[in-house]
């Protein structure tokens, strides 16, 4: 099996083999919300973290007790479903924070009514400035701290700073794999790129670096891909698996770059360290490229889409998000009102849900954008 193939069934399995391999050798593995939560942490604690998601969901009839359908979004209790019906008791650990409201409550209610033996909230400030750096620097060492005592291990600073390395190397490797995306005829599919992306947040970063390595070495020989209609940016929700990417196909259309967070927010910026690792860990996942979340922050991330827009030759923006998602929403009303600036028509935002999704409608919509593109 090569190297991409591996990636894709990582991606598309819940759990995955790297889980059925971690726990025969012994290894704990915490479950984590959101990309805002340094993985680095709990891999230099000797901890596998898992990147929590609701891969697998058929329904969300037990999660829907606890959080009402009429009013959260479906990925949010897709995910708790799962801990409910049991899919996650492999988990050593939960690590939640304030992401936004749909997702904490799940954590909160997964925790209470269903039990970890470790749970950790993390408090993430929604903006950068050198004081709330700070703050976040003392967050991540009570996280730190909090790992030690429950594992029993010492996170030494050689150990952070090893962390650190694997995963930059990680980041490396998956910013060359975006960056084949730039040519007139790349040779992976937007929906196969954001599988091997998925892979990562599911599989030990020392594994996944391997098959990236040996991915980029397959691709040298790949045929090219030359029969699409048009160049498509995400912007906004694109989730934790690649339907939408495979609609967006369907009907001729190539996604060739994003602004989600399961996509390229999450390894476009290495993480920058000089003498202290935490401080460095804190200043650079604020850094990051924004999500909806951080306050004030809608200018840089029209910045970050408009340079997309230009380097990945970006021939329409395609603007998603989650029913009931009021972060997505509210930024997908104030890039309308910025719609011309970004010189490539833009799409009326598709409303998606997690769980059920109307493929059909989808299909329909993306299909007249394409359309309106052409024209």
């Amino acid at each position: 099996m090569g190297a991409l193939e591996q990636l894709l069934e990582l991606a598309s399995e819940n759990p995955n083999s790297a889980v059925e391999m971690s726990k025969n050798a012994g290894k704990k593995i915490v479950g984590y919300w959101c990309s805002y939560i340094p993985q680095e942490l709990m891999h230099a604690a000797y901890i596998f973290p898992y990147r929590i998601r609701g891969t697998g969901a058929k329904t969300t009839a037990k999660a829907d007790i606890h959080m009402a359908a009429v009013c959260n979004c479906s990925y949010s209790r897709a995910a708790l479903e799962l801990a409910m019906n049991g899919t996650y008791d492999f988990l050593d650990g939960l690590v939640g924070m304030n992401e936004c409201d749909h997702g904490r409550r799940a954590y909160e209610i997964w925790v209470k009514e269903k039990g970890v033996p470790f749970d950790h909230f993390l408090f993430v400030p929604h903006k950068i400035d050198d004081m709330m750096v700070e703050e976040f620097r003392k967050e991540l060492l009570k996280f730190k701290v909090h790992l030690e005592n429950c594992f029993h291990t010492f996170i030494t600073d050689e150990a952070l700073l090893k962390s650190i390395r694997i995963y930059n190397e990680n980041r490396t490797l998956l910013k060359s794999l975006q960056e084949l995306m730039k040519e007139q005829n790349p040779v992976l599919k937007g929906s196969e790129l954001h599988d091997v992306v998925i892979a990562g947040v599911s599989t030990p970063p020392e594994q996944y670096n391997e098959l990236l390595k040996q991915l980029l070495k397959d691709l040298e020989t790949r045929k090219s891909i030359n029969d699409y209609r048009a160049r498509i940016l995400i912007y906004g929700w694109m989730g934790d698996d690649s339907r939408f990417q495979k609609i967006v196909e369907d009907v001729g259309g190539l996604v060739v770059a994003d602004n989600c967070c399961f996509g390229t927010r999450d390894f476009w910026d290495l993480v920058e360290v000089d003498d202290d690792p935490l401080d460095g860990l804190a200043r650079s996942y604020l850094a990051r490229p924004e999500c909806p979340r951080m306050m004030g922050g809608f200018n840089k991330r029209l910045s970050y889409v408009k340079d997309m827009v230009s380097e990945f030759r970006v021939d329409g923006v395609i603007v998603t998000r989650q029913q009931f998602c009021d972060l997505h929403g509210i930024e997908a009303f104030f890039l309308k009102k910025r719609e011309k600036e970004l010189g490539v028509p833009f799409s009326a935002p598709l409303i998606q849900e997690y769980v059920g999704q109307d493929t059909g409608r989808l299909r329909t919509r993306v299909e007249a954008f394409i359309e309106q593109i052409e024209k």
